[in-house]
C-alpha cells in the first residue's frame, strides 16, 4: 500500500510539472498555471485524496528542492559557504541578486510556490465531496487531511515572506479561466493569516497518524512517522513566524509547548556527534523517528536524486568523482568559527596540532570539503553520478532549544536562556557559557546556530534575525532598513502581473 501512494504522488507531481509547463500563461500570477493536476481527479473516492494530498507534498518538496532552492535562499547571502568557482554563486554571495545569471532568475521566480498554495487550497475545497462519495473516507480522515494542506499552505506562505516580503494573499483555488491579478498584501498580514491557518490546524492534528487501532489510509504509524506534517510541526513553523515577526512571546509559548511534548512523537532531544553527520546520522532515513519538520528523500521511497541536493555543491574527491566542490567554507573562516578546540563538530588540538572533526573532509588539504550532510547511495561515490539521499530537515530539536534561547534572552530571562544554550555546548563538548563571558549572550546563542546549523538553510535568516535585535553587521542593518533582506521579483513574475512592482531596493 505504501508503495501504492508513493507511485501516486509521483504520477501527480510528474502531470503537476506538465500542466505548468504546458498551459498559457497570459491570466496568471507569474508565470505558473492556476491549472492543477487536482481538477484531473474525479474527487469521489479516497484514492483521489490520498494521490492529491501527496501530491500537495510533493509540490513542497519540489518548490524547496529545485535548484537547490533551500540552501541557496539561506545558506548563500553573506554566508559561511562561499563559491570556488562559479560566478553565480558568487553573484549570491555578494548580495548581487539582480544579476543576470538563469539560475537567479530562476530563484527569483515564486511560481513554484503558488503551485503548492494552489494544490493545497484545492484539495481543502474539494476533499469534502468524497466524504459524502465513499464511505471509505471518514470525517477522521477529511479532518487529519485538511489539517495537513493548511500547514502545507501556511509553510510556502511563511517561506514566501521570508524570501520576498510582501507576496499576494491567495486563498482560493484558480485556474486560468478565473483567475484575477492579484497585487502584493503586506507581509505582515499574509504571516498573520499563516499563523491563523496554523493555529486552525493543530486542533486536528495528531502527533502520530496511524495508531491503532484506527490506521490512516490503511497504514499504521511507522509507515507516516516521517513522511507527514503532525501538531509538533505545526508549533514549530508557528514559533518560526512569530520569531520572523519579533513576537518573541509567542516563540517562548510555542516552543515550551514542543520541548513538554517532543517524546509524543518519539524523537531524541539532543542527537549526539555521532548522529549529527554521518550516512546513519539524522539527516538520513534510517535515523529514528524523524525531526520536527523535514522533507524525506528516502533511497527506498525513490526520493533521491543527483540534484537538488546540498551535497550536489559541497561534495567532491574523496566523497565522490568532482575535483572540487561548488561550495565550500575557507579555512579560515573555520577556525574563527570552531574556536573551542574541544568541539567534536571542529577542533584543532592546541598540543598536537591535529584536527577532529565531523563537518569536514581533507581539511589538511587545498580546498575542505563540508561533508556534515554526505547521504551517498551506498555511502560511496558512483562515478560521475552520484545519488544523494539527505532529508531536508527544515528545524530540529536543537534548533528549537537554541530559537526558545534567542526569546527568552529578548525576554529577559538569561537564567534560563544560558541553561538551553550549554545543553547544546555540552552535547557538542564546547565550553559552557558564564555570565563573565564578554560575548553578549545573544550574540553566543547565534554563534551556536552558526556551528550547529551550518549547511542547513538558517545562516542568512539568522543574521536578519540578530540584526533586527541588535545591529551588529551596519550593511544588513541597512538592508533590513531599505527592504534589502528581501530578493527581488524575476522579469517574467512582473511581467505576467501589471499589478506588481519591483522590490524598491532591487529597482
Amino acid at each position: 500500500m505504501m508503495i501504492k501512494i508513493k507511485r501516486n504522488a509521483i504520477v501527480y507531481l510528474l502531470l503537476s510539472f506538465f500542466i505548468i509547463c504546458n498551459t498559457s500563461c497570459e491570466k496568471q500570477l507569474d508565470e505558473f498555471s492556476g491549472s492543477n493536476a487536482g481538477e484531473e481527479l474525479q474527487w469521489d473516492k479516497i484514492s483521489d485524496t490520498r494521490s492529491a494530498l501527496m501530491g500537495s507534498y510533493g509540490l513542497l518538496r519540489a518548490a524547496l528542492f529545485e535548484n537547490n532552492a533551500h540552501w541557496v535562499y539561506g545558506e548563500l547571502r553573506s554566508g559561511d559557504l562561499i563559491s570556488y568557482t562559479r560566478s553565480d554563486l558568487k553573484a549570491m554571495n555578494n548580495q548581487e541578486l539582480n544579476a543576470s545569471y538563469p539560475l537567479i532568475q530562476d530563484l527569483t521566480n515564486w511560481r513554484n510556490f503558488y503551485a503548492v498554495i494552489n494544490s493545497a487550497s484545492l484539495f481543502i475545497e474539494r476533499a469534502p465531496e468524497v466524504l459524502e462519495k465513499d464511505s471509505r473516507y471518514t470525517p477522521l480522515n477529511l479532518r487529519l487531511d485538511i489539517a495537513q494542506a493548511r500547514v502545507i499552505r501556511a509553510f510556502a506562505y511563511f517561506y514566501m515572506c521570508r524570501v520576498w516580503g510582501d507576496v499576494p494573499l491567495i486563498t482560493k483555488s484558480y485556474d486560468d479561466e478565473s483567475f484575477i491579478e492579484r497585487p502584493r498584501t503586506d507581509y505582515r498580514s499574509v504571516l498573520a493569516y499563516a499563523e491563523n491557518e496554523l493555529l486552525t490546524a493543530v486542533k486536528d492534528l495528531p502527533y502520530l497518524y496511524g495508531v491503532s487501532p484506527q490506521s490512516y489510509y490503511e497504514q499504521n504509524s511507522g509507515a507516516w512517522r516521517k513522511v507527514l506534517f503532525n501538531k509538533l510541526t505545526a508549533y514549530s513553523l508557528l514559533a518560526h513566524i512569530a520569531a520572523w515577526q519579533g513576537n518573541y512571546i509567542n516563540v517562548d509559548v510555542y516552543t515550551q509547548f514542543i520541548l513538554d511534548h517532543y517524546n509524543e512523537i518519539g524523537i531524541t532531544y539532543l542527537a549526539s556527534i555521532s548522529n549529527l553527520s554521518g550516512t546513519a546520522g539524522i539527516f538520513s532515513n534510517n535515523y529514528g523517528a524523524g525531526q520536527l519538520l523535514s522533507i524525506s528523500s528516502a533511497f527506498s521511497n525513490g526520493e533521491a536524486s543527483a540534484s537538488g541536493h546540498i551535497e550536489e555543491l559541497t561534495l567532491a574527491n574523496p566523497l565522490v568523482s568532482k575535483q572540487y566542490p561548488d561550495l565550500y567554507v575557507p579555512k579560515d573562516s573555520i577556525v574563527n568559527i570552531f574556536k573551542d578546540p574541544n568541539d567534536t563538530r571542529f577542533g584543532i588540538d592546541t598540543i598536537s596540532g591535529l584536527t577532529r572533526t565531523n563537518y569536514f573532509t581533507n581539511y589538511s588539504g587545498e580546498t575542505p570539503i563540508f561533508s556534515k550532510i554526505k547521504i551517498i547511495r551506498d555511502g560511496s561515490s558512483n562515478g560521475n553520478y552520484a545519488i544523494f539521499g539527505s532529508n531536508l530537515i527544515f528545524t530540529r530539536m536543537e534548533e528549537i532549544t537554541l530559537l526558545r534561547a534567542e526569546a527568552l534572552t529578548v525576554l529577559g530571562n538569561e537564567d534560563q536562556a544560558i541553561t538551553l544554550l550549554n545543553r547544546v555546548k555540552t552535547q557538542r563538548n564546547v565550553r559552557n557559557y558564564s555570565t563573565i563571558s564578554p560575548t553578549p549572550l545573544i550574540i553566543e546563542i547565534f554563534n551556536e546556530r552558526r556551528r550547529e546549523l551550518m549547511g542547513e538553510g538558517w545562516r542568512w535568516y539568522d543574521q536578519v534575525r540578530l540584526n533586527k535585535i541588535l545591529k551588529v553587521n551596519p550593511k544588513i542593518s541597512e538592508m533590513i532598513d531599505k527592504g534589502g533582506i528581501y530578493w527581488p521579483l524575476s522579469d517574467d513574475v512582473l511581467s505576467k502581473n501589471g499589478l506588481l512592482t519591483q522590490n524598491d531596493y532591487w529597482k
